[in-house]
């Protein structure tokens, strides 16, 4: 639709309705500048594209016909007017001289940037300036003119309308075309040069086996196609084996470390194959109709892949799709932690939770004593990220379970039960893993709290009994019951934007795990000297084995740490309303504000209201960050979103209650 608009709106602009075919064609005089005279030739096929007066309104014509339509009327403009027509002709036969298609046929639709960086910044460059003629080749003039998706169309149906009045065009003014065939051949050996410099880099070499660099399939493409005696089927096989090894690598990174500027070199040698492919093709193409149809496919071919080439948002979706892939298997291996099946599982993670809503709530006291300190804002945050840093890690390094850290890893374990709810189609086991990952989260859940007020409690009686008065005084009580109110504070924004964090804590330790392992340091680790001497062999082993995990674990902890702190000094400096509310921690603050106001039964619905802001908080600490974790899950495999409505909707009905009881 927006397609259509934007040729209606070039049709009624000012320059369309004042530029008709004779002054298009005239502006293509060899006098002019060639800027000028392939300007021409862009307005030449935004006249094409141009919709044409419909005789029937009640029968819309398609823009394939249309086009033949202005494409047959040009040709025959061409042939009643001599003087335009040699304009025309002329500009064509200096388009097709020798040496200007090389970089139309290795070039167009494929990057020619070293990494995923500079390919993403170019492409954004590119999206938003203007276009202009950089070099006097085909690649630049093909760029310039066919823009639209629906040009491809046009040439691949009617090859027939097009291709053979062009032919004969050329034919009968002895244009030349023996370059272009010249120019294949140097456009494969420069591809078979590119193919085999990114085959040997270190990303792909290093996951293929094979004892000398001359053994590579890459190398041998190129001496291939550089050995004139070399035939077009052994070239063919070549290719096809480099793709085999393509797939390899591909396999071999699924199961180990990724990285965005590897998975950016294997599409990119993909994208050079292909066209290596479609090169060889061309030039066996002898035959009258055989040859239209494979230079059409060609040229459509081209003007597709130049057009997602430009794409920013399929670029992302195609190189993150794998990294977010991995991210999500490993944030998945945490996952599987905190689902309880069995009694002792159970017990376990009641038992682990318990724990650390102890160690909140000694969170939550130092919380308050770094606010009353009176530090300067910079070292309130850094003393607000000390203090969370340690309680987390801790929690780590004890194996301690807190509630909401909970969602975004669970989300992730529960999507591989989702690749195998779209094999099968049966809900059994995926329903099943909903209502263990429900009953952990709230089993988790009652732990933290059901210890984090009581020790609150403890703590600030004894803090107390020591020096005579709350850690909270009562002006500040009031302040913090103030901040929670769930109906005039903005407690449900607060707490919905926790959740955000804590999926992308989530993230982080994923992205650090999968780059710990892709460079290969849990190997380097194992087989340090240093370690093995000073630990043994076997500890050594064993502690390169956990190294990726704790490390991963580790990240993650000090970026929620990180993202907890900052976003309240930010708030405070900027004056913007930025805050956090992470419901363990809440419930401890509120504790100390109850347990430092007098009591009176007209407290009662206060608390009331703070129980509501307490489920409310957990929720939605839960329920974003699960959300968000879920979503990435299922994009990264493929996972369309009406089944995760089936899943949910079926795993909390009664049949599957039943089910779960038989």
């Amino acid at each position: 639709m927006f397609k259509t608009l934007r040729r209606l709106k070039s049709a009624l602009s000012k320059e369309m309705s004042h530029s008709d075919l004779t002054t298009i064609i005239r502006e293509m005089n060899p006098d002019y500048l060639i800027d000028q005279r392939m300007k021409a030739l862009q307005d030449l096929m935004r006249w094409i594209r141009m919709p044409i007066k419909q005789t029937d309104p009640s029968t819309e014509k398609s823009h394939i016909h249309q086009k033949d339509v202005r494409f047959k009327f040009l040709m025959q403009f061409i042939e009643r007017n001599p003087e335009e027509g040699k304009f025309f002709i002329e500009t064509i036969r200096e388009i097709l001289g020798h040496g200007v298609a090389i970089r139309l046929y290795y070039l167009t639709g494929v990057s020619e940037n070293t990494g995923f960086i500079s390919e993403l910044t170019d492409r954004i460059i590119q999206r938003t300036l203007p276009h202009i003629l950089g070099e006097k080749d085909l690649a630049e003039i093909f760029r310039l003119i066919f823009t639209e998706v629906e040009d491809a169309e046009w040439f691949e149906a009617s090859y027939k309308t097009i291709l053979p009045p062009i032919f004969d065009l050329i034919q009968k003014n002895n244009i030349s075309t023996e370059g272009l065939v010249k120019d294949q051949h140097e456009a494969l050996i420069i591809l078979g040069a590119q193919i085999s410099s990114l085959g040997v880099s270190k990303g792909i070499r290093t996951r293929l086996d094979y004892e000398k660099l001359s053994d590579s399939s890459f190398v041998r493409l190129s001496k291939v196609i550089n050995n004139s005696a070399e035939s077009d089927s052994r070239i063919l096989e070549e290719v096809s084996l480099c793709q085999i090894n393509l797939q390899k690598v591909k396999r071999k990174i699924e199961s180990t470390g990724v990285s965005v500027d590897l998975i950016y070199n294997i599409e990119r040698i993909k994208s050079l194959l292909y066209r290596v492919e479609m090169l060889i093709y061309l030039r066996q193409a002898n035959d009258g109709e055989t040859q239209n149809i494979i230079i059409s496919r060609f040229i459509g071919r081209l003007i597709r892949d130049e057009i997602q080439r430009l794409s920013i948002k399929d670029f992302l979706e195609e190189h993150m799709k794998m990294l977010t892939k991995k991210v999500v298997e490993r944030a998945g291996e945490k996952g599987d932690h905190y689902i309880a099946s069995t009694k002792i599982e159970k017990r376990d993670l009641f038992k682990a939770a318990a724990f650390a809503g102890i160690l909140t709530a000694f969170t939550a006291v130092f919380k308050v004593f770094i606010g009353h300190i009176g530090l300067s804002l910079l070292f309130e945050g850094i003393f607000y990220f000390i203090n969370y840093a340690v309680a987390f890690l801790l929690m780590q390094r004890w194996h301690l379970a807190l509630s909401s850290k909970q969602p975004a890893f669970t989300a992730s374990a529960l999507s591989k039960k989702f690749e195998e709810f779209i094999q099968t189609k049966e809900l059994a086991d995926v329903t099943s893993e909903v209502r263990k990952i429900s009953y952990s989260q709230y089993l988790a859940t009652l732990a933290n709290l059901l210890l984090a007020i009581p020790t609150a409690l403890v703590l600030d009686w004894t803090y107390f009994w020591v020096t005579g008065q709350h850690i909270v005084s009562e002006m500040y009580a009031a302040e913090i019951i103030q901040k929670h109110d769930p109906l005039t504070s903005g407690t449900f924004f607060y707490a919905a934007f926790t959740g955000v964090l804590l999926w992308l804590s989530s993230i982080v330790a994923g992205g650090v795990e999968n780059w710990v392992v892709f460079r290969n340091i849990p190997q380097i680790l194992r087989e340090s000297s240093f370690l093995n001497n000073y630990l043994g062999k076997e500890k050594a082993r064993s502690w390169s084995h956990k190294f990726a995990p704790m490390v991963g674990a580790a990240s993650g902890n000090i970026a929620i740490a990180f993202m907890m702190a900052f976003p309240i000094i930010i708030g405070k400096i900027t004056g913007l309303p930025i805050d956090i509310r992470h419901v363990t921690l809440a419930t401890g603050t509120i504790t100390l504000a109850f347990n430092a106001i007098p009591w009176d039964v007209s407290l009662l619905p206060v608390m009331g209201l703070m129980m509501m802001s307490i489920i409310m908080m957990g929720c939605l600490n839960f329920g974003v960050s699960f959300f968000c974790a879920i979503k990435m899950a299922a994009t990264a495999r493929d996972i369309e979103t009406k089944y995760l409505r089936i899943i949910f909707r079926f795993a909390f009905s009664k049949k599957a209650e039943k089910e779960s009881e038989s």
